[in-house]
This record gives C-alpha cells, structure tokens and sequence, in this order.
C-alpha cells in the first residue's frame, strides 16, 4: 500500500511530467475545497457500503487524499472493525497518511496492533507511525510487537513506527529550541534560528507565534528569514497573512523581498496581498519584481488583477523579471488571455529560456491562447528541445483549436531526436484530434 502523490516540476523533472501532471491536476480555490470536501463526504458513505470491494476502493481512496480526509476520522475509526480483512488493511493505511489529524483513532489502533491478520497488525503498527508523537501512548504496545511478535514484518514495522515517533520528538525538541534562540540577544543566534526553521519545512507549526514577532526584529536579516520561514509553513497557518503583507512595507529589501517570496508559497488564500504585490512589481531592484512575479504565479488564478501590471512586466529590460512573469501568468492561466500577444512575441526572444518560459505559460492558458497556434507551430522548429517540447505541451493544451498543428506535430514525433519531445507531440496531437 502506498499513498498516490503528484509533485511535478517543469525545471526539475522536464516537459512530459509537468505536462502530464498539469492535464489532471486538482483546480485550485474555494469551488475546489468544497468539491473536495464533497468528494470525502461520498467516500464516507463508500465506506458502509454492502459490497467489501467498494468499501476497500472507498479506504484506499481516502488514504490517498492524505490529511485532506481528516473528516473522514471517525468514519474510519468505525471501519477498522470491518469483517472484511483488506477494508481493516486500507483502513488502517488510510489512518496513518491522514498523519497527526487522525489522533483520535489511537486507542483503536492499538486494539488492532492484536489483531489476528498479520497484514492488520502492520498496517495499525505503519499508522500509528505516522501519527507520530500523539500517539506516544501506543509506545509500550510497539515495543511488545517489535519483539515478540511472531511475522518478522510486523516486528519490523513496529521498530520503523517506534524510530518514527523517535524522530519527530527529536524534531519538535530541536523546534523548541530554535524557537527558544529566536529570543536570544545575539543577532546572529537568531539569524540562525530563523534560517533553521525555514529549513525545517513546513511542520514548524508551533513556531509561527516567535516568526511571527521575528518580524519585528531589529535585524533586518532575523526579519527577511522569518519571513520566509513562514511562508515555508504557508497556508497551514493562515495568521501569517496580514504580517506578511505588512512586511511588504518593510524599509530593508531582504525583509521586502522574503515577504514575497513567502506570500507566494501560502498560495490562493494571500489573495489580500495582490495589491502590494502589483506595487513590488515597480520595484527599482530587478530581484524584487521578480519575486513579486514568483508571488503572484503562486497565489494563481486569484491574482488575476495583476495580469495588466504583469503584461507591462513582459518588457521589463531584466531577463530574468520577464522569465518570472511569463512563468506567472501561466499559472494564473486562463484569465490571463489578454497576456498572449505579449507572450507570443517572446517565444522570439534571442534567450532560450524565455522562449520556453513563454511557450509554458501559454500552456497554462490554454484554449484561450489558440492565437499563438502559428508561432507555436514554428517554435516546434526551435533549435532546443526544451522549447519545442513546451510549444507542443501548448498546442496539447489549447487542443482542437490547434488543428493547423497537425502536420507539424506529426513531423515532431516521426523526427524529433528527443523522446520527450516525440511524447508530447503525441499527447498534443491525441487531444487536438478530440
């Protein structure tokens, strides 16, 4: 059992994963929460079902929602009495990827660490793992199944538990001191401790209260990390918001530059900082207005009052600024339409990368970028395949509007010297052909 997850990056992992992955990717907002919220509601109801096959498909499906089926706790709870093995199986598994939110099933858990299906017995000992320190309580009944179990897989996934739960309270130890040296009266300690807790990711949840005052700091360098420690932590802790668009007004540039970079990573719900963004996107230091552009790519489909103040941004005299807000109004998508011209004159640009950057953004906005069909047809002809790739993930999203594409892309994947390339001109010319 392992829990489905899509994180693709068009740098990091090339042209056919990020297309791939943006053709089914989750829409984003508040439409898409309740929706979300909808679709545990029916899984829960799966989860009672007569048949066991649906009832396991039901469990399976809410594990791979992760923390986002915390509602369905309860439900689950219930479930791991199941008479049916493989539903107390997926039950427990989807128990242990909702993680900490699924506190309350512990005491059940530990009831089926004695069940008498071995695979029960290891997925209740992998959940309880990953609830981690608020299952502390199950600590004395894993250390009797690490040892005296008779299935040495279960020994084993009793010793990975207890190692897990070992680390996190080593984590929250260290948080607690780096919260701690956030209040020393060396600069440089708390530098450090800010810096630390960026690096510590997103779980720092207990050490928003002290980054949220480290933005008062006198340091200017204790302000700039704290702030994009918090919005490492992002949306998981809304209060971060309004300091951080406070921060935007901050009279040093690292502390002005890190609250962008922070508002960006909180995503849709800093949709109040738009404003000061758009402003940051003026700027006089090019990296500013570069991260302001990362900022509101971040925040998506919300920040579409930015796309005016976006589309003057394609002409920034700065390479880089331009790349950043080519690459944002692609995410923004579709209600970045009126970007396309501008976007469409830069898949001319002498650099490369901003050839590809425009090609990508005129991916993400889609059909209503069916007037660059021509020049993506050409750019399909570019001497990089990186951009001949991100023009055919284009035409494959603008889809049967693209059908002038056709010839071309056929050329591409008889001819083309890349695979990657060779694929998306085929996933390009299966959905133009729809």
């Amino acid at each position: 059992m392992s829990r489905i997850l899509l994180r693709s990056s068009l740098a990091a992992l090339g042209v056919l994963v990020l297309a791939l992955a943006v053709l089914v990717a989750p829409a984003r907002g508040a439409d898409d929460e309740a929706a979300q919220k909808a679709k545990v509601a029916e899984l829960i109801k799966k989860l009672s079902d007569a048949e066991a096959e649906i009832r396991r498909w039901a469990a399976m499906s809410l594990a791979d929602m992760g923390p986002a089926a915390k509602e369905a706790v309860p439900a689950l709870i219930k479930a791991l009495s199941d008479p049916d093995v493989q539903v107390r199986v997926d039950t427990s598994f989807a128990l242990g990827w909702i993680g900490p939110e699924a506190k309350e099933a512990v005491p059940v858990l530990i009831k089926a660490l004695g069940d008498p299906e071995v695979f029960v017995r290891k997925g209740a000992a992998h959940a309880l793992g990953q609830i981690g320190t608020e299952a502390r309580q199950a600590i004395p009944d894993l250390e009797r199944l690490a040892e005296q179990d008779p299935d040495e897989s279960v020994r084993k996934s009793a010793h990975d538990a207890l190692g897990n739960m070992a680390r996190e309270a080593a984590r929250k130890a260290k948080v607690e001191e780096r919260i701690k040296d956030l209040g020393d009266r060396d600069a440089k300690i708390r530098q450090q401790a800010a810096k630390s807790l960026l690096y510590m990711g997103p779980k720092v949840l207990d050490a928003v209260p002290a980054l949220l005052k480290a933005l008062g700091d006198p340091d200017a360098e204790v302000r700039g990390w704290a702030a994009l420690a918090l919005g490492r932590i992002g949306g998981a802790a809304t209060e971060i918001i309004p300091v951080l668009i406070k921060a935007l007004g901050d009279p040093d540039a690292h502390v002005r530059t890190g609250a962008v970079v922070a508002l960006g990573g909180v995503g849709p719900k800093a949709l109040d900082a738009v404003p000061g963004l758009i402003k940051a996107l003026g700027d006089p230091d090019a990296r500013m207005r570069g991260d302001a552009a990362l900022g509101l790519g971040g925040i998506g489909r919300e920040a579409k009052d930015a796309v005016p103040s976006l589309i003057k941004a394609l002409t920034d005299p700065d390479t880089q600024v331009r790349g950043r807000t080519a690459t944002a109004l692609g995410q923004i998508g579709p209600e970045a339409k009126d970007a396309v011209p501008g976007l469409i004159k830069l898949l001319g640009d002498p650099d490369v990368g901003m050839r590809g950057s425009a090609a990508g953004a005129l991916a993400g906005v889609g059909p209503q970028a069916k007037d660059a069909v021509p020049a993506l047809i050409k750019t399909l002809e570019d001497p990089d395949g990186n951009v001949r790739g991100n023009a055919a993930f284009a035409l494959a999203r603008i889809g049967p509007e693209a059908k002038e594409a056709i010839p071309a892309l056929e050329r591409l994947v008889e001819n083309d010297p890349e695979e990657s390339v060779r694929q998306m001109a085929r996933v390009a010319l299966e959905n133009i052909r729809k």
